[in-house]
């Protein structure tokens, strides 16, 4: 009797522990899976999603290829403008002149500013000279005769200076203060006739400025002339030696 006590006892404790020994094994014991179960149905779609963080828009794409297009056919012709006022008249043109005449006129234009840029080029070849109006007077400041002044000034394609009117002769006599001298030789002679007083070309003077009682020929022997220092010309013997200034 005591030892059913016991086993009943026994029982009893064990029948309150069942249930915490199941949860036992069932958390710590391995089972077996079962057999899978039929597909459920699908569910209702879920909500839309939230924009993507802080609102930035997605990567840019690659570039797709280029489209092909055909030109189209041309427009309509436009309807025609309005016709503009009619301008003012124009002043008339120079006359018309013959081509030849042209030509010559030119060719005189040409030759004219060549030979003043031979004549400059020259002018520039000497130590000392002086302009008035289109003649240049020229020096290299030498001394010498008549003849040999002639020959000097020829040699350069130049003739003795020989003043035109009252401007010329005021230049020529200023050149004695720059060449240090107090006569000049002037292109003028009465050789073929005594007292007949020409140029260099034989051709009767048209401007002179003889010295008070000059031309004289003292003792007969003076034909060829020069400029003093004052200004006024005298008649002198052409071995004299002066200094000699050309023209050109």
């Amino acid at each position: 009797m005591a030892v059913l006590k016991h086993y009943l006892c026994a029982a009893l404790i064990l029948i309150q522990f069942v249930p915490d020994l199941l949860a036992a094994s069932d958390s710590s014991c391995p089972a077996f899976a079962g057999v899978p179960g039929t597909p459920g149905h699908n569910g209702s779609p879920g909500r839309d999603g939230r924009d993507g963080r802080d609102g930035f828009p997605g990567q840019k794409g690659e570039k797709g290829d280029p489209g092909i297009g055909a030109q189209g056919p041309p427009g309509k012709m436009g309807p025609a403008g309005l016709i503009g006022s009619k301008g003012e008249k124009g002043n008339a043109g120079p006359p018309g002149g013959d081509v030849q005449s042209t030509l010559t006129a030119q060719q005189s234009d040409v030759k004219y500013l060549t030979e003043r840029l031979t004549v400059v080029e020259k002018v520039l070849g000497f130590q000392t000279f002086k302009k008035v109006g289109k003649k240049y007077f020229v020096s290299d400041g030498l001394v010498a005769n008549f003849e040999k002044a002639q020959s000097l000034c020829s040699d350069t394609g130049a003739k003795i200076a020989l003043p035109r009117n009252e401007d010329e002769n005021k230049v020529l006599v200023s050149m004695n203060d720059t060449l240090k001298s107090s006569f000049i030789y002037i292109g003028a002679t009465d050789k073929e006739k005594e007292g007949l007083f020409v140029d260099i070309d034989n051709q009767p003077l048209t401007f002179t400025k003889w010295k008070k009682n000059e031309p004289n020929d003292y003792n007969g022997n003076e034909d060829c002339t020069i400029a003093e220092k004052s200004g006024v010309w005298n008649d002198i013997r052409c071995t004299f030696e002066a200094n000699v200034v050309c023209e050109l």
